[in-house]
């Protein structure tokens, strides 16, 4: 039996919503109060947040029977299938003082996490039809090749300048923490990724609804690795705080990304 259309989407879809926000909730308050009372050896958060992942991908297998694609579902489900123990990881190391920020566990999770970045970045590009010349905006008549470049390419260029900018302040901190090699290759995967998924939104590559629910999650990956890192480099209370809001950008990231794979006007049966 075919349900409503309008209540088959919201229905289900609000409930699984409703206990992912308030799962983030419990630990993000959790976080802030092992801020301000300074408590040591609290591991809710640290189990909840991976948790969060988790359900992220479980959301994803519901979905499939409603999918935009086939080929779309499956490399959304691939790149979770990075994604979850990439965060089971970058939790273990948060959670573990003696664990360092150039120790093989999280370079590891780093690497799955470039790999995730690498899939969503071939799932979004749909074949990148704007590096193509038959999809250029404007034709040698109307401007200039200058302002054609600038007209085609000012998100990438305004995506990789706030990157190299945010990577030249904190480099001294960078070198001293080891992350020389893997901060720029984040640096490279995380504003390609981010470029390509407002591409997709510039192009139409997907309905509407999908391409900004993916291009706001990829830009919240994108603050994500920002707050993340000046957490890694250790610089006292901005780095306290900055892992507080580490989570509130990432959670977005995996919420967003996980409903991006949803066609919204497919029935449920």
């Amino acid at each position: 039996m075919t349900l409503d259309k309008k209540k088959s989407i919201s229905k289900d879809i609000v409930i699984i919503l409703t206990i992912m926000l308030l799962l983030f909730f419990s630990f993000f308050i959790v976080d802030w109060i092992i801020y301000f009372k300074e408590l040591e050896n609290v591991y809710y958060a640290g189990i909840a947040k991976p948790t969060l992942t988790f359900l992220c991908f479980l959301l994803v297998i519901y979905i499939k029977p409603r999918a935009l694609e086939k080929k779309d579902w499956f490399l959304l489900f691939l790149a979770f299938l990075c994604m979850v123990p990439t965060d089971i990881l970058m939790s273990i190391y948060g959670l573990s003082p003696n664990i360092s920020a150039d120790s093989p566990l999280f370079m590891i999770g780093g690497i799955l996490s470039i790999v995730a970045h690498g899939i969503f970045a071939v799932r979004h590009g749909k074949g990148f039809p704007y590096w193509k010349k038959s999809h250029e905006f404007v034709t040698r008549e109307q401007k200039s090749s200058a302002k054609k470049f600038i007209d085609k390419f000012w998100i990438g260029l305004s995506i990789f300048g706030t990157g190299i900018i945010i990577v030249i302040i904190l480099w001294t901190d960078i070198v001293r923490i080891g992350h020389t090699i893997i901060a720029p290759i984040y640096l490279a995967f995380f504003c390609m990724s981010t470029w390509i998924s407002w591409e997709a939104v510039r192009y139409k590559l997907y309905p509407k609804k999908n391409g900004i629910l993916l291009a706001i999650g990829m830009t919240a990956w994108f603050l994500t690795e920002v707050v993340g890192e000046i957490y890694n480099i250790g610089i006292g209370n901005p780095s306290e705080i900055a892992f507080r809001f580490v989570w509130v950008f990432y959670s977005t990231t995996i919420i967003c990304l996980s409903l991006s794979g949803l066609d919204w006007t497919k029935k449920r049966q």
